[in-house]
């Protein structure tokens, strides 16, 4: 299979070598690296132009005539490359030797899958181990991984998203279905719903790279105690997260009825109750004693633990402050 790296740059020049490094230092080389640099005003042109000079293998460095975005600049790298298999990569990580070779021998032996990712081992930006994984960042536990194993990728994304970009090796095509990407959606977490959904999502079960953690990361992975979980949910406005959690689940549902045939036929109604418990949140009266009835019936018919990061968000929706979820 012919691997292409869509790599995207935005003003990365104090990492981006050791990226680039990295890649080469593959042990099974890319056959092509598309590169899409969003406006960068620093060194990483001049560096991404030298590398350009000295490797073997064609390296296309595309300029966006204006800053779009990490998900758009992404769309359009992916978009750019001619690869079989498309490996996406960040300007500030590093790059295990094997990553794209096990990546490979994944599809070879799963030759139904479309999406892999794998785990990460996050670092700070001299790269000392911070001594915990992506996976035990976002919460992907050992048995949400054996579900994705046994097909049921798509009950543990609808929960909460476990897939990083930076990890994801995609087919060219599930790009017929996965693009273009949605507004509302951050293109690693789509694709790999878009994957989920057809049954063709897949897991590496070992970190492939190093997720460097900075102070410029565009969401990065600090680790974050339950206390101060609960501190950024009382900072949000809840109204207008659910709203927007609504409206990207009714844009996949949307995206689902386009599609001739879904491998996994329960899809679309796995979707609809992932609504039907954003629906129940959304209702919840500003009046704390009022919700215990609604988050009582959204537990006991499993609605939070099916359809939400966990049980205690059944507490951080009783918690909330008064006048911050609506209307009674």
């Amino acid at each position: 299979m012919k691997i292409s790296v869509a790599l995207c740059t935005y003003n990365g020049a104090r990492f981006l070598q050791e990226q680039l490094d990295s890649l080469l230092a593959q042990d099974r080389l890319p056959d092509e690296i598309v590169v899409c640099d969003d406006g960068s005003t620093d060194q990483t042109i001049p560096i991404l132009e030298a590398f350009q000079a000295k490797v073997t293998f064609p390296v296309v460095l595309h300029r966006n005539p204006v800053n779009f975005g990490p998900a758009k600049n992404f769309e359009n790298a992916i978009k750019l490359c001619c690869g079989d298999l498309i490996a996406l990569a960040d300007q500030d990580d590093i790059w295990l030797p094997e990553k794209l070779a096990l990546s490979e021998q994944y599809f070879i032996k799963h030759p139904n899958s479309e999406v892999v990712f794998s785990n990460g081992l996050v670092v700070n930006s001299d790269l000392a181990p911070l001594n915990y994984t992506l996976w035990d960042q976002v919460g992907f536990t050992p048995s949400e991984c054996q579900k994705v194993c046994r097909n049921q990728g798509l009950e543990v994304l609808l929960k909460h998203v476990v897939v990083t970009g930076a990890t994801m090796v995609i087919k060219a095509s599930i790009l017929e279905r996965a693009l273009p990407i949605p507004r509302l959606w951050m293109h690693d977490a789509w694709i790999a719903i878009i994957a989920a959904t057809s049954g063709t999502l897949g897991v590496v079960q070992a970190p492939l790279f190093l997720y460097r953690q900075h102070a410029a990361n565009v969401i990065g992975a600090p680790r974050r105690s339950i206390f101060q979980r609960f501190q950024e949910t009382f900072k949000i406005d809840r109204r207008a997260y659910h709203a927007l959690e609504f409206d990207r689940y009714f844009c996949l549902r949307e995206r689902l009825l386009t599609f001739a045939n879904i491998n996994r036929a329960d899809a679309k109604d796995l979707v609809d109750l992932k609504l039907k418990h954003l629906k129940v949140r959304s209702s919840l009266p500003n009046n704390r004693f009022g919700r215990i009835i609604p988050i009582l019936k959204e537990l006991l018919t499993f609605g939070y633990f099916r359809y939400s990061a966990s049980w205690q968000v059944a507490i951080k929706d009783f918690l909330l402050p008064e006048n911050s979820l609506g209307t009674d």
